[in-house]
């Protein structure tokens, strides 16, 4: 079992590679037999389906790495238990293909053995992740009164808008 300092400095070397879009550098953290899924529901299809194997985890981020940049945003905290870490992150996330920003946070949990990655659980904001990709219309903001709509968001001052 890897002390916990020595788990929050691979935790944090994953994350700069990750932030660096540098594929080879975070595989190198990842274990040959390793699990990787963003919490959701089967309706969403390939963005929540496990993967397991080095070499589906490599396609997988490389997708990932090739649409969106997590560079901005920040670790607000990382809680460890064993060779487990909890890492709450918050900021913006841009969507590469439409080189949009969204405020987002996700909370991952990363499991480890023998100082890499063998199992990694990413909980985003699915619904937002599925408008943006379009696997689902934008619904809106809901306003607490059902049939009335909030007036859009680009009509809003800025001191007037929601935050992630």
């Amino acid at each position: 079992m890897m002390d916990r300092s020595e788990l929050e400095r691979t935790v944090r070397a994953f994350y700069r590679a990750r932030n660096d879009h540098d594929l080879d550098a975070v595989m190198s953290l990842v274990d040959p037999d390793a699990s990787f899924r963003i919490a959701g529901n089967f309706r969403l299809g390939p963005l929540t389906h496990m993967v397991e194997g080095a070499s589906e985890i490599r396609a997988r981020f490389a997708d990932l790495i090739a649409n969106w940049d997590l560079s901005v945003m920040k670790i607000e905290s990382m809680h460890v238990d064993g060779d487990t870490a909890v890492v709450h992150r918050t900021g913006p996330v841009r969507f590469i293909p439409e080189d949009k920003f969204f405020d987002t946070e996700m909370m991952d949990k990363l499991t480890f053995r023998e100082g890499r990655v063998i199992e990694f659980t990413e909980f985003v904001d699915t619904l937002l992740a599925a408008e943006i990709i379009g696997f689902v219309k934008p619904s809106g903001i809901w306003t607490g009164v059902p049939g009335v709509p909030m007036e859009p968001l680009d009509a809003m001052e800025d001191a007037d808008r929601p935050n992630a």
